[in-house]
């Protein structure tokens, strides 16, 4: 045998190797859509948060959106100045708003967020406190607890993409967020309105305080009782430069593609339950990327 015959023997192999990958493939896809046609649409929705519940987070039917859990185990770790430098790492390009007050003998952090989140656009609002007081003298060098459930606090929250709102989301929360799948968006086209209940009169002028400490006006806060609303449009406060610019455009250029791979993968329906639901099954690989970005993968989930 020459090497002729064994280059289109080997030719012959791997095509016909190609043809069964691809029938295999084809066939997944085929197999795929018939689910999604044949399932009711509550049997769609538990197995889809099903697979999301270990992520820490949860699909909205009524609302459209990713939201996170409010027992999600990101709750065992708290949260510190690091996450928010590291972000770009985890294909989040995100505005990032940190307010610190002291109240009730412990310092305090309530932080708000909005940007490019992976493949979705979003927004966050996260109340955390000091576990104990430590030696650290500047606020940022903490790193908060999550609240607890005695300390969460009413959040009404809005997000709105080039003055049009996306989503408003209302719970007494530790971590209220809200991510829209397949929507690519940069910072400064969001604004997130903000407004938060808080436990008495002290802590909402504690809260106020630092509020200007970060930069912001009396004119720029409203108040009502022991509520304070803001938006955050440009943040006030200087953003983490861990990261250049041209390392920033490279994550958003992947962000910007990976939002594109999925409206083309799964453009045959216009439901974002029967997307999600197409990706696991025909493309598992693809909906293992999205938990794999952003903050559904912001920490290793504890054993």
């Amino acid at each position: 045998m020459n090497i002729n015959e064994l280059l289109w023997g080997a030719i012959a192999i791997l095509a016909v190797l190609a043809a069964a990958l691809a029938c295999c493939w084809q066939h997944r896809k085929s197999k795929a859509k018939h689910l999604v046609a044949i399932r009711g649409e509550q049997e769609k929705y538990a197995e889809v948060n099903h697979a999301l519940e270990p992520f820490g987070f949860a699909y909205s039917l009524s609302k459209d959106i990713f939201y996170s859990l409010e027992d999600a185990w990101q709750k065992e770790f708290g949260y510190g100045k690091l996450y928010d430098e590291m972000a770009p790492v985890m294909n989040m390009i995100i505005d990032c708003e940190p307010i610190y007050f002291e109240y009730g003998g412990r310092r305090w952090m309530v932080e708000f967020w909005k940007g490019q989140y992976g493949i979705t656009t979003g927004a966050e609002v996260g109340v955390y406190v000091e576990r104990g007081r430590g030696s650290q003298k500047n606020p940022e060098d903490v790193f908060y607890a999550c609240a607890s459930r005695e300390d969460q606090l009413p959040i009404n929250m809005k997000l709105y993409k080039n003055g049009k709102m996306m989503y408003q989301r209302v719970e007494d929360h530790w971590w209220l967020t809200g991510f829209v799948l397949g929507e690519f968006s940069y910072p400064g086209e969001l604004m997130l309105e903000a407004a938060i209940t808080f436990k008495d009169r002290e802590m909402l002028e504690a809260f106020l305080m630092g509020c200007y400490q970060a930069g912001y006006q009396p004119n720029d806060l409203k108040t009502w009782h022991n509520q304070a609303a803001l938006c955050i449009y440009r943040p006030k406060t200087r953003q983490p430069a861990q990261h250049g610019k041209l390392f920033r455009k490279w994550v958003q250029w992947q962000n910007r593609h990976n939002c594109k791979l999925y409206l083309r993968l799964t453009k045959g329906f216009p439901k974002t339950l029967d997307k999600i639901y197409y990706l696991m099954h025909a493309y598992p690989g693809v909906f293992a990327a999205i938990t794999k970005t952003g903050r559904f993968a912001w920490e290793k989930k504890k054993k």
